[in-house]
């Protein structure tokens, strides 16, 4: 008989869904895993082994290899996760979106790990993304508050395209730069090494006006590295032809005087707010480049923000506190908050990370269309190419026994 293994679909569960914990319990409908053992392979219980590691110095994961799970790449660390957890003999595994921050290469590993796990115990995969089903799926759960009501056939789920517009025109800048020249970013003959260890090799790159990049490359090939360089402070800037906004860097101007001139998103700007704000606020405090809003906003400064709110269709959620946003909408806010003053830079550095199908073709059709009505310079990075991005160029690094080297791709 063949192994059936199911797939559900991220958005389908809410923020508060116990269905997870209910299948682990044994409360559930699969009728081949009652009175089975089963273990969740997810992110959050990656965080947890990497956290009490930290905090009691167990190598738990590794033990074997006798080293930290903080020094393993995100792929060998949920290798040695998937590996711990088979120890234990589980009848059953859930997938909790697998392959969320992976590279190509890591994602193509750890599929062919469960494609060939499949023969042995049954697997129940959360995905964000319909590309990331795993092949050896049979069916689909469909749920009905965050209970399972059928067992469809994959062959026979209705799958959604979803394409996503926003109606209206993105709010003119009110805010204006002096002196911005046409070339905003250069790095030439650029090389860092860190204990000894090359991590980027004779980068050459230049950024220009109205250009829309798309930065590329597997974990640990040197992504991190260029960006902390451009908008971040890192020392290794300084010794290096690194030329931002036509000067050289440390040669006078302030990182704050850089970042004034860049608009920045990153999943990790999150967990700066944690104080209640509201969207509103949110979006204003863009204007002041504050974690919350301790300044009085002028009244036009409102009206451009409002703007803002009306395009992504969240006027009616400005006073809403933003943490009780979906992601999706989260992530809309927080690129609008970078471009409220309509930046020389806008750096995008992982926005579709941990979204569903629907929330990435929001996000998506908004960093297009901010490209296409806006004189902002856009630099998206990633681990991959995106489905439905229009970027002008590629960049990306290859990485190399002697460091990281770049290649450029020009699409249009």
């Amino acid at each position: 008989m063949e192994n059936i293994h199911f797939t559900i679909e991220n958005k389908s569960l809410s923020s508060k869904s116990s269905l997870v914990e209910n299948i682990l319990k044994g409360q559930h409908r699969f009728p081949n895993l009652k009175n089975k053992k089963g273990l969740l392979f997810s992110n959050s219980i990656l965080d947890k082994f990497i956290d009490e590691e930290a905090k009691h110095n167990t190598n738990t994961l590794t033990s074997k290899e006798n080293r930290s799970i903080r020094t393993l790449s995100s792929g060998e660390q949920k290798k040695a996760l998937l590996n711990y957890l088979l120890e234990q003999k589980p009848a059953f595994l859930i997938l909790d979106s697998p392959f969320e921050s992976l590279d190509i290469a890591s994602v193509s590993n750890l599929k062919e790990h469960l494609i060939t796990l499949s023969s042995e115990i049954t697997l129940i995969q959360i995905f964000n993304r319909k590309e990331e089903i795993l092949p050896i799926i049979t069916h689909v759960l469909e749920l009905k508050d965050d209970e399972i009501i059928e067992f469809i056939p994959i062959e026979k789920y209705n799958f959604k395209e979803i394409i996503f517009s926003f109606k209206g025109e993105v709010p003119k800048p009110i805010t204006f730069y002096k002196n911005i020249p046409d070339q905003l970013i250069a790095l030439q003959n650029v090389n860092v090494e860190y204990d000894e260890r090359s991590i980027l090799k004779n980068i050459n790159w230049t950024i220009n006006k109205n250009e829309f990049w798309h930065l590329i490359g597997p974990n640990g090939s040197g992504k991190t590295t260029i960006l902390s360089m451009i908008y971040g402070n890192n020392v290794k800037a300084f010794r290096q032809e690194v030329y931002l906004f036509g000067k050289k860097k440390g040669t006078g101007e302030s990182v704050w005087e850089i970042k004034e001139k860049i608009g920045y998103f990153s999943p990790a700007i999150l967990e700066l707010f944690k104080r209640r704000i509201t969207v509103a606020q949110m979006v204003l405090s863009g204007f002041f480049d504050s974690v919350g809003l301790y300044e009085t906003p002028s009244t036009l400064q409102i009206k451009v923000a409002n703007d803002w709110l009306e395009l992504l269709n969240l006027e009616n959620k400005k006073n809403t506190p933003f943490n009780n946003l979906t992601a999706a909408e989260q992530r809309l806010v927080l690129i609008a908050r970078a471009m409220i003053k309509h930046p020389p830079l806008l750096i995008l550095d992982e926005p579709l990370i941990n979204l569903d199908n629907k929330g990435t073709a929001i996000v998506v059709a908004l960093i297009n269309k901010i490209v296409k009505e806006s004189d902002t310079t856009i630099l998206f990075v990633s681990h991959r190419e995106v489905k439905d991005l229009q970027p002008n160029f590629i960049y990306e690094l290859i990485p190399d026994v002697n460091g990281s080297v770049g290649k450029v791709q020009k699409l249009s």
